[in-house]
């Protein structure tokens, strides 16, 4: 079906569609007092991924650490891996909780919340007297990562100024990488320390991220949509205009997103079956839920979850038992992984979201089976070049996954649901991604112990099917505002009738908070310049 035009509508519809895309001025973001100031507290935000990346680089250095070993027994197998999953157990059991909160209380008191938890679950880990207590504080680690997990790409996504928010919300995953080359050095470094704070240290660290969080959060500023969802619409339309427009809260841009925002959100209650119901009452919500699960499935089970908790046992695999040398590899992989995902991340919008994610499917369908021919071969004949050579695929295949799904795992389902279903939406995406995380934590170890090599064939098998699903199912979303998605998923009207509505709610709603603004602000029409 084709895609209605503005040409197409009478002359006040298309006056209305085309007024932003006219008057929007184009600049970088960094030439913008307001944007400015707002990537930057968005950073506070940001944050919440590095506590999960710290998590994998911290327990891949841990696992090589003698007196770590020492002090917890040595585990191996099904202990081993209980030590690991049960991260992804209290992040599981977050989500029942983390949406309704994020929806209740907002996002970002939401992540303060998270961020206690976390803190509280470092202290209890770093000071564990047995492994019932280490076990305990990642429980709670999980569980405060959880609730992190869905509130901060809420709020990012909502924040982040329309013409950059792919960007934006592309960089928050990327920090994962941050977070790990973080924890990989830094168990490098406390492996020549002659005692338990070899690992204890490291452990205790943990909690930067969340101790950054709970000082400076208060300078972050709530998400509009959430605002205005409780009827808070003058902070919302201050939120916008000091953000988005420096303090004008007559810019074109600003007036009609917030009438927009209002409509959408309006048409979404309307259309609204319950909470849960919501998920699946449309063909249209259905197709966005399976996306979500499978997100959260494909970029736990493309082969990197091998080496990003179990990296010491893969090289142990291939004749590489050195644990000075294990910690250095895992720094390396951590650094580079970083770099490439920042890189990748600011392509999204560039080259579009299809080609990241079949590029990497592709990639990774390669260079996955030279990775299990080169292990099969060092394991029959014990040569160390076949064992180097699984190094350099390791690099590769890292390369491919890093093209999207550090990036896009979160802020793709994020682009595609609209905001009622956003907070549930991502809960799904998030209940996939912990699920396979627990079960890569617990099962991996043993099926390497018992499978070796032959085990990787199980991630061929998904990565198979993973090329296929996004060649079928993954939309593009470059250049599209979060309403104008629906487009694709809800016919093609959808975001022509939304904003026709808006003009309704602009007109009768919008000189109202004009009004409201000007007279707390003594009849002025900007917000406070001073408070840039």
């Amino acid at each position: 079906m084709a895609t209605n035009t503005t040409a197409d509508l009478d002359p006040n519809r298309r006056e209305i569609l085309d007024v932003p895309e006219l008057r929007h001025e184009k600049k970088w973001w960094f030439q913008d007092p307001g944007l400015r100031k707002l990537y930057f507290l968005i950073f506070i935000a940001i944050l919440s991924s590095a506590t999960n990346g710290y998590d994998g680089s911290m327990m891949n250095g841990l696992q090589a650490l003698i007196y770590w070993k020492d002090y917890f027994h040595n585990p191996g197998g099904s202990r081993q891996g209980l030590l690991n999953a049960i991260q992804s157990v209290g992040s599981v059991c977050s989500l029942p909780i983390a949406p309704n909160l994020a929806d209740w209380i907002g996002r970002k008191y939401s992540i303060f919340i998270g961020s206690l938890i976390v803190a509280l679950g470092a202290g209890l880990q770093s000071g564990a007297r047995d492994t019932g207590m280490f076990i305990a504080g990642r429980f709670f680690i999980g569980l405060g990562s959880g609730i992190n997990g869905i509130a901060s790409p809420l709020l990012i996504t909502e924040l982040a100024h329309p013409n950059e928010r792919g960007k934006i919300t592309a960089t928050y995953n990327t920090f994962y990488y941050f977070g790990s080359t973080i924890a990989a050095w830094t168990t490098y470094g406390t492996l020549q320390i002659p005692s338990n704070w070899s690992w204890r240290l490291p452990s205790l660290l943990q909690v930067a991220p969340s101790a950054f969080q709970l000082c400076f959060l208060w300078f972050l500023p709530e998400s509009p949509r959430f605002l205005i969802s409780k009827d808070r619409q003058d902070e919302a339309m201050e939120v916008m205009a000091k953000y988005h427009a420096n303090g004008n809260i007559h810019d074109e841009v600003i007036m009609f997103e917030f009438a927009e925002i209002k409509e959408a959100l309006k048409e979404e209650k309307i259309n609204s079956k319950g909470r849960y119901l919501d998920l699946f009452n449309t063909p249209g919500n259905r197709r966005r839920i399976f996306i979500c699960l499978c997100c959260g499935f494909f970029s736990q089970m493309s082969g990197t979850s091998l080496t990003g908790y179990y990296l010491s046992k893969i090289l142990t695999d291939i004749g590489i038992t050195n644990p000075q040398f294990q910690n250095r590899l895992n720094g390396i992989i951590g650094t580079t992984n970083w770099i490439e995902a920042i890189c990748f991340a600011l392509l999204v919008d560039r080259v579009g979201r299809r080609p990241l994610f079949l590029t990497s499917a592709s990639g990774m369908c390669c260079t996955f089976p030279t990775w299990i021919a080169l292990t099969a071969v060092q394991n029959r004949t014990g040569a160390p070049g076949p064992g180097k050579g699984v190094i350099v695929i390791i690099f590769f295949h890292n390369f491919f996954y890093n093209l999207c799904w550090v990036s896009l795992n979160v802020a793709y389902p994020c682009e595609i649901l609209p905001y009622r279903l956003r907070a549930n939406g991502l809960m799904v995406q998030s209940l996939a991604t912990n699920v396979m995380l627990f079960f890569n934590q617990y099962v991996n170890p043993i099926g390497i112990q018992h499978a070796s090599w032959r085990y990787y064939f199980l991630f061929e098998a998904t990565l198979l099917i993973q090329l296929v699903t996004v060649y079928f199912f993954f939309i593009e979303t470059k250049g599209a505002t979060l309403e104008e998605i629906s487009r694709t998923f809800d016919g093609e009207d959808a975001v022509e009738e939304v904003k026709v509505r808006a003009l309704v709610s602009e007109k009768a709603d919008m000189v109202e908070q004009v009004e409201n603004l000007r007279d707390r602000r003594g009849n002025t029409t900007n917000v406070d310049q001073r408070e840039l």
